[in-house]
């Protein structure tokens, strides 16, 4: 039980980081902002990290954790929706476009820190690996997967880098739209079109 409430701590001081990086900006993520945000002493901040370098890399962790969890949940729903996946990956609504706001916040010490350049690195080769899995299932003739899913990768970092700065500049609908239509010319069309139809209706926000 003391295993569990002491992971239950981590995380959520970890989604708080997020949450101030996102609305504040990666300057305001101290140890005593933290404090103040999640309810605890700093002491207790201090506790479960360091100094404020551990306090930021935390907020890489909850978010690759939340990925993975959306991918295991996406692809358990349906292995072919591709672009279901994609979608849910962007900055669609308010959580993700929070996560990708404390993503661009992080990229600018990721060019001068190695731990966050590792931490980068890691994220992006665990997001191609998943976009393949899915092109895979989709169409398993498909012999370049590597280039397809970085293709497909740079297209929702481009898309949701405009979203964060202009909400309004992708609505879901035209999203949807460009995704389903790159997709179809790199990867092919549905192996079983009624089924992933159904599954990327209830994917849909």
């Amino acid at each position: 039980m003391a295993t569990l409430d002491h992971d239950e701590r981590r995380r959520r001081i970890a989604e708080v980081v997020v949450d101030v990086i996102a609305s504040e900006g990666l300057d305001a993520a101290t140890v005593r902002r933290i404090a103040a945000a999640v309810g605890y002493s700093t002491t207790v901040v201090t506790h479960y990290f360091a100094d404020k370098h551990d306090l930021l890399l935390s907020a890489y962790h909850i978010m690759s954790e939340i990925a993975a969890s959306r991918f295991e949940k996406t692809y358990g729903r349906d292995p072919t929706d591709l672009v279901g996946y994609l979608i849910s990956m962007s900055a669609l609504d308010n959580a993700d476009l929070a996560y990708w706001r404390t993503f661009i916040a992080i990229w600018d010490r990721s060019l001068r820190d190695p731990a966050f350049a590792a931490e980068l690195h890691s994220w992006t080769d665990e997001a191609l690996v998943r976009i393949q899995a899915f092109i895979k299932a989709r169409n398993p003739q498909c012999t370049d997967t590597d280039r397809i899913a970085r293709r497909l990768f740079a297209l929702i970092y481009g898309i949701s880098v405009q979203l964060v700065f202009d909400p309004k500049s992708w609505p879901l609908d035209v999203v949807r739209d460009t995704l389903a239509s790159e997709v179809e010319v790199l990867v092919g069309r549905d192996i079983n079109p009624p089924v992933a139809a159904v599954h990327r209706g209830v994917a849909r926000r």
